[in-house]
């Protein structure tokens, strides 16, 4: 079925929004800039977003849909070992977070620090994302130990929570540092921290 056209000119806003974030942030991001670099006039973006706020809780929730749908077709149960692809996701997770495509960098990790202070919305769908993130992690490391590839000594909750904190903590430290080590290192401990049944 055929896209309306306003439909497609909201998501065509949100699609630019969002790749002007990744490469600048949110609050350098000008909705002159954001209109300009899309296209659309001022009214448009007014008619689809109440603010430049409200279009980044529009967007927030757009990516923690699409993020949850990815961790859905990943983790699908009965279909095979579940410890293999809690690591296809950290792999995942490491090249793109170290994409020379900014756009294809986590959200999570590039608005977390900086909106929190601003936009109690915004940081709530931030906060709400997250743990929606572990509760995901935790039951595909469950899946994994009742699956026979997760060692059953593994404590699955705690185990999601803090990998899934790690991560995005390594994932600061590589935009500092410019370098893989941070992700890597968060690796390795994932290993460790999710041993072979």
């Amino acid at each position: 079925m055929k896209m309306k056209k306003s439909e497609a000119t909201r998501l065509h806003i949100l699609e630019t929004g969002r790749k002007l974030i990744a490469a600048q942030g949110f609050s350098s991001m000008g909705l002159s800039e954001l209109l300009n670099t899309a296209g659309v006039p001022k009214g448009s973006f007014y008619h689809y977003f109440g603010s430049k706020e409200h279009f980044g809780c529009v967007l927030v929730q757009q990516y923690l849909d699409e993020y949850m749908a990815a961790m859905d077709t990943l983790f699908v149960p009965d279909n095979g070992n579940m410890r293999e692809r809690l690591f296809q996701y950290w792999n995942l997770w490491e090249n793109y977070q170290h994409s020379e495509d900014a756009s294809k960098h986590c959200l999570i990790v590039k608005l977390s620090a900086e909106i929190a202070d601003f936009s109690d919305d915004m940081r709530e769908l931030l906060a709400e994302m997250t743990a929606k993130v572990e509760r995901r992690l935790g039951d595909a490391i469950e899946a994994g130990i009742h699956d026979g590839s997760i060692a059953r000594t593994v404590d699955a909750r705690l185990t999601a929570q803090i990998l899934y904190q790690m991560w995005l903590g390594a994932s600061l430290i590589g935009k500092l540092t410019r370098t893989k080590e941070s992700l890597l290192k968060a690796l390795s401990v994932t290993e460790m921290m999710l041993p072979a049944a």
